[in-house]
């Protein structure tokens, strides 16, 4: 099956300490013991098979001083080490966009995403990290993708922790927290699709919705 895999990754300096086991936490229900920096890489170790074909798109803010570089290298590190107990085919490409969040740099943002999507693909998406508007951007690309490439998003994903200080004077994350977000997507299709006659109506049709 062919699946791809958006991830935004974080311009601030990621390392071992950042680790951490999402296993039972949040709304996921993702089961993964492992401790992982990168909460779609829990999920990835439950979702791939051998006879995938996976495409990891890394979305890097560039910025003077980011370390988005390295943070990308320790995303493929971290999934290729989880796949190796799985054999899927991997391959990773990046997409580079600056630290502005200009109308241009959105198109730009949105043009290079959709040249990464196959026809009838899966999609995985981690918004944990990356500039706030990125998560808007994301919700454009998948409805796109969704509604013309007849693709299948299978699950948006975003990781919560708690920075604690300890007695050394740092900061520690702690309780994580691994949520499936990808209610909201389908809730924005939703308002974009719904026609109801009045405002009651439509409030009626929202609440079936969040009955589900």
């Amino acid at each position: 099956m062919k699946k791809i895999v958006f991830v935004d990754i974080p311009m601030k300096e990621m390392s071992e300490r950042d680790k951490l086991c999402y296993a039972g936490t949040g709304n996921a229900g993702c089961s993964y013991e492992g401790r992982v920096i990168f909460v779609v890489n829990a999920v990835l170790a439950e979702k791939l098979r051998a006879e995938d074909e996976v495409k990891v798109v890394l979305l890097k803010t560039v910025s003077e001083k980011g370390f988005s570089g390295k943070n990308a290298g320790l995303f493929q590190q971290e999934l290729d080490e989880i796949n190796s107990r799985i054999g899927a085919k991997i391959s990773y490409e990046t997409i580079d966009s600056d630290f502005v969040e200009t109308k241009g740099n959105h198109e730009k943002r949105v043009r290079a995403m959709l040249s990464k999507i196959d026809r009838e693909a899966e999609i995985f998406v981690d918004i944990t990290f990356g500039p706030k508007p990125l998560p808007m951007v994301m919700m454009c690309v998948l409805n796109f993708a969704e509604k013309f490439f007849d693709a299948d998003v299978k699950k948006v994903v975003y990781g919560k922790v708690d920075f604690v200080k300890h007695d050394d004077g740092e900061f520690y994350p702690e309780n994580p927290e691994l949520y499936d977000v990808t209610s909201l997507y389908y809730l924005n299709g939703l308002m974009c699709a719904m026609e109801a006659p009045d405002e009651k109506s439509a409030l009626k049709t929202l609440d079936e919705f969040f009955a589900l």
